[in-house]
């Protein structure tokens, strides 16, 4: 139990970090979108999904992969391999992350519109410098210490806002008195600006730790005891990061797939690339905020969950599974209903803008459940890749991603769904991956997951908060006529319901809640009442 609450408390700083990272990046797409308009958010949004997908088949998978690998080395007390991976890591980078940015710039003109294109060779170095940052993240996560991967996020994003903001405010000087889509393209290109500063200012953060820890961290090997070859180092990596890379790759394609479906279903024109940013720039950038609890949970599990399965403590792999993905779903479930009946406060606080307020609610209201979905299969890749499964993922993802195409082409091109047709194929597919997936590690580890405590008892919960939130929202909003007043009023009592409901039902079995963090005290004093 030790362990798991350890567990717990590495995710429980990653995700704060990961929630505020997205907070900051939903609040800081409110003034970009009021400089460079909703066209310019979609080429960057654009620019941004073919990026995004050149950093998964470059380096994305790096921090997982290292995370493992180093954590079954320390386990082993094989601290000589642990820096023998961590300098193959940097020249796989090197070689295949650099590649992949100088490739990406020069056939940017051909995979995007030509009003992305100079947003998308912006973000091209920081393909290379992500995929650098990626292995300064790994390497101290595999250490159980997820803290300066937390400060490097948050450091980054804030220094991302910034320099966006900045950058699109004076790209788009010239343009000021013709507007349309030369201010939206280079506006576009001035935001894309800001995602490179960021992972630069987070990679020299990261790169000043290691060299004030490392004295503490790197240990030598006894003389005697056993060493890799660089070549057996190369071939591990190789091994694991190429099924990782094509599973997160597979599992996230989703998103540049919908663009292009809907591009093909609705044309390139302003109405349609407005429509499209506000599907990923709003509705999606959304969603990954309490999204950010299964990431965390991920990456914070897979050294643990390596290091027993290596050791044949099954026992323990289970205990580890069970309660990071009961703790999650705790977190998730009463999040998507939250976001579903506060839908319209929240679009009307963050995205303000008349023209599109309407369709972002229903975005918003409609694809909650996505937050689970996509939360729930999130948690579950980092737990198939941390016993060494890193093909299910992969098998997984692609199954799901055939049903997903076929699914988002019929409603586009044979129903008037139009833009509801992305969030009902997205939700969708997060959902066959989570079946999928729960399929794979029952397999493996003849683990099933207990559905009351899990799945049943939470959404009976949040569906109460949810009827209170929502009558004491619009009440407070009839009376005070006032946006912001009520839904934070509204949050707080949502959250105090919800988690006196849980107190109550897991009143018979307080172990469940115990190895959250201050939580096993309020049990305590939940029962002596």
């Amino acid at each position: 139990m030790n362990r798991t609450r350890s567990i717990v408390k590495q995710a429980s700083i990653l995700a704060i970090a990961g929630i505020l990272v997205r907070i900051i990046g939903v609040l800081y797409r409110s003034p970009l979108k009021a400089l460079i308009t909703s066209e310019g958010i979609g080429y960057y949004s654009t620019s941004y999904t073919i990026y995004a997908l050149i950093l998964l088949i470059s380096s994305y998978s790096i921090p997982t992969a290292i995370s493992k690998l180093i954590s079954e080395k320390l386990v082993l007390n094989q601290y000589n391999n642990v820096q023998k991976i961590l300098k193959c890591s940097f020249i796989y980078i090197c070689a295949i992350g650099g590649g992949a940015a100088i490739v990406t710039f020069f056939i940017a003109p051909f995979i995007v519109q030509e009003n992305a294109v100079n947003a998308l060779r912006v973000l091209c170095p920081t393909i290379f410098l992500s995929g650098l940052l990626g292995v300064f993240r790994g390497y101290f996560q595999a250490h159980q210490t997820t803290l300066y991967t937390s400060v490097s996020q948050i450091i980054e994003q804030v220094f991302n806002a910034i320099v966006s903001v900045g950058a699109a405010y004076l790209f788009i000087q010239p343009y000021l008195s013709t507007g349309g889509s030369p201010l939206a393209s280079a506006g576009a290109a001035g935001s894309a600006l800001g995602t490179g500063a960021g992972v630069l200012i987070g990679l020299l953060y990261m790169t000043f730790m290691y060299m004030k820890r490392k004295n503490n961290i790197i240990i030598e090997n006894e003389p005697d005891d056993y060493e890799d070859s660089y070549k057996d180092i190369f071939k591990m990596i190789l091994s694991i990061v190429t099924p990782i890379i094509f599973a997160t790759c597979i599992y996230n394609l989703v998103t540049t797939i919908d663009m292009y479906i809907f591009y093909a279903a609705m044309g390139t024109g302003v109405n349609a690339t407005t429509l499209y940013g506000v599907y990923s720039g709003e509705y999606i950038v959304l969603q990954n905020v309490p999204v950010a609890l299964a990431a965390a949970m991920s990456t914070a599990s897979i050294p643990a969950i390596s290091s027993s399965w290596s050791l044949r403590d099954y026992k323990q792999t289970k205990e580890h599974i069970r309660s990071g993905i009961r703790i999650t779903m705790l977190i998730l479930i009463p999040s998507a209903v939250g976001m579903s009946v506060l839908a319209y406060p929240i679009i009307g606080m963050i995205f303000p803008q008349k023209e599109t307020i309407i369709t972002s609610t229903m975005l918003l209201a409609v694809g909650s459940p996505g937050v689970v979905f996509f939360g729930l299969s999130t948690l579950t890749n980092g737990i198939l890749q941390a016993i060494g499964e890193v093909k299910a993922p992969l098998k997984n993802s692609a199954i799901a991603l055939v049903w997903h195409c076929i699914i988002t082409f019929a409603l586009l091109f044979f129903t008037p769904l139009g833009l509801y047709s992305l969030v009902i194929g997205n939700c969708i597919y997060g959902l066959q991956v989570c079946y999928l997936n729960q399929k794979s590690l029952r397999k493996k580890t003849h683990y099933k997951q207990e559905i009351r405590r899990t799945y049943v008892l939470p959404l009976l919960a949040a569906i109460l908060m949810g009827i209170v939130v929502g009558a004491c929202y619009f009440g407070l909003f009839i009376l005070t006529r006032k946006v912001f007043i009520p839904l934070v009023i509204s949050v707080i009592i949502g959250v105090i319901v919800y988690f006196t409901v849980i107190l109550y039902l897991y009143a018979d079995h307080p172990q469940e809640l115990s190895a959250i963090p201050y939580v096993n005290r309020l049990v305590y004093k939940f029962k002596k009442r």
